[in-house]
């Protein structure tokens, strides 16, 4: 026996099926917002009861970051079992999430495709022809949610105080760090960076136009990504190691932009060999409650 992808929507849930047909096969969830496995904004495959990979993802929306998704699909595949079942994201009729289906179906090469009645997917196209089955319906939203902020809360007390040079580390997963730091050069801000045509300032206060004007002429750069210090507290992060396993979860708490260091906490134990700072963007505050998610990066 193959591999199974299993596709729904929001309306309904794999939680039942899965109690009754998974026996012991492996189980990678896709869906970033689950978190029968765990903190959610990760990717999970589960062996039995206990995780053998996971992969920080930092959001709830499937259509954040499909790159990271494809990625850890590819790196999960390398584990999985032959007759492992994926579990992806609930379904919605956007272009994006269609291609990403396509895509995963392409990749895994599934032995069957079971969509739950009600999803609203064109089933034409696939290496195999998906097979309907009927699912009980999702929990309420505010189930879900509350949840959700359990595994947050249990993740929270498993945390404990990281100091990181941000200067030592590579950061993924957000506007920051992917370019060359001009914060001398420009005036000001808490700090400046470009990358390519844009130029991303860091500031506590509202800039004028002249102060804008002033800082892309200097900075040889087409458009200003002006950000409060404030958008980078309480997101979601994870530490990295050269290879890209991630072995830690937690929240960044505050960032010194003088110094370039980030008070961070996380399930590492400190002091922690961190090589990649994954920033997500959902945000999570020390009590466990969903603050929203920055806008595609935004920080």
């Amino acid at each position: 026996m193959g591999k199974t992808l299993l596709i729904g929507h929001h309306g309904v849930s794999w939680r039942d099926w899965l109690k009754e047909h998974r026996g012991n096969r492996d189980l990678l969830c896709l869906d970033p917002a689950e978190s029968y496995a765990g903190p959610p904004a990760r990717f999970v495959l589960v062996r039995g009861n206990r995780p053998v990979y996971h992969r920080f993802y930092g959001s709830l929306d499937a259509q954040r970051a499909p790159h990271v998704m494809m990625a850890s699909l590819a790196q999960a595949l390398f584990v999985a079992e032959e007759d492992a079942l994926i579990q992806l994201f609930p379904y919605r009729p956007f272009p994006l999430l269609r291609q990403i289906v396509a895509l995963i179906a392409q990749l895994v090469q599934p032995s069957a495709i079971l969509v739950a009645q009600g999803t609203a997917l064109d089933l034409d196209g696939f290496p195999v022809g998906p097979e309907e089955v009927e699912l009980g319906k999702s929990f309420p939203l505010l189930v879900m949610q509350a949840q959700r902020k359990a595994q947050w809360m249990k993740l929270m007390e498993q945390c404990q105080e990281h100091d990181v040079d941000l200067r030592q580390v590579t950061i993924e997963g957000a506007r920051f760090g992917s370019g060359e730091n001009l914060t001398r050069e420009v005036e000001g801000v808490l700090y400046a960076e470009r990358c390519g045509s844009t130029l991303l300032m860091v500031s506590d206060e509202e800039l004028s136009d002249a102060q804008i004007a002033r800082a892309l002429d200097s900075s040889h750069t087409a458009r200003a990504h002006l950000v409060s210090p404030e958008a980078y507290r309480n997101l979601l992060c994870s530490f990295g190691r050269p290879n890209g396993e991630d072995f830690g979860m937690g929240t960044v708490a505050e960032i010194d932009w003088e110094s370039l260091r980030a008070r961070v906490l996380c399930t590492a134990i400190p002091p922690a060999p961190v090589r990649i700072l994954r920033l997500g963007s959902l945000r999570i505050d020390p009590h466990g409650n969903e603050l929203g998610e920055a806008k595609p990066w935004q920080v």
